[in-house]
């Protein structure tokens, strides 16, 4: 290229600069990259916020899960409402036990029971629940529940336990004869009782405490849980009132 020819480029170079000027250096081209920006913003920025949102989703979701799994523990250990009690309903101390008529542990603990209703009163409230896991344990629950519907719950459960020794050998007729006479003894309505017995009435009550007792993974009887706290095996009455002493101090 000659000096002539290398001028009148310069000078076209010149006329043309703003055709020659790259896209991104021109007002349309800042203007797009701009916007590009803006919409890249918007994207990463709603994008984030999704991920939040299920995150945030995820971790309701999980607790809600470990509260439905506490409400259902809780809800096994209290039962539903249709086991019989001693004490207030709104007593501080709540105690909860599974037991078995036919198991002789379940009989050391039953004036345990009793006493450390008649101890403390109104400040406890003790729940019986069956979980029939011997021998005629079912037909003996069955019976306890029969006499409560008649308001004898407590003084049946007395003499099922006290009896236990002549109640377990026994089995078929001469079992169900032998607690239609101790429905006697404890002038209870005997044919109304013999009825319960008989069609097994309230034998949905013993499946629901069972269920509930496998659902606690119980591994035996007596279970106790006092303000759902668990305690399994007979302790003598003093280990108990040691437990309540302190928590009726707090």
């Amino acid at each position: 290229m000659s000096l002539n020819e290398r001028i009148e480029y310069l000078e076209m170079k010149g006329r043309h600069k703003n055709k020659l000027r790259p896209w991104y250096k021109k007002w349309w081209g800042i203007i797009a990259i701009i916007l590009g920006l803006i919409i890249l913003l918007v994207i990463i920025a709603s994008t984030n916020y999704v991920i939040s949102q299920v995150k945030d989703i995820q971790n309701n979701q999980t607790e809600l899960n470990q509260d439905a799994e506490i409400q259902k523990i809780t809800q096994a250990i209290d039962g539903r409402g249709e086991n019989y009690s001693l004490g207030p309903i709104n007593a501080k101390i709540k105690i909860v036990i599974f037991s078995d008529y036919a198991c002789p542990y379940c009989k050391e603990s039953a004036p345990v029971v009793r006493n450390l209703a008649n101890k403390y009163g109104d400040s406890i409230r003790i729940t019986f629940r069956d979980y029939p896991l011997h021998t005629n344990s079912i037909e003996l629950a069955l019976a306890g529940n029969c006499a409560g519907v008649q308001n004898k719950f407590w003084e049946m459960n007395d003499l099922l336990f006290a009896r236990q020794d002549e109640l377990i050998p026994l089995a078929g007729t001469a079992l169900t004869d032998k607690l239609k006479n101790l429905s006697g003894e404890l002038k209870l309505n005997t044919t109304d009782f013999s009825t319960c017995l008989d069609e097994k009435t309230y034998l949905y009550r013993l499946n629901d405490d069972f269920s509930d007792a496998e659902l606690l993974g119980l591994s035996g009887t007596p279970t106790w849980f006092i303000n759902r706290y668990k305690i399994t095996g007979h302790y003598p009455e003093e280990y108990f009132t040691n437990i309540l002493d302190g928590l009726l101090a707090q």
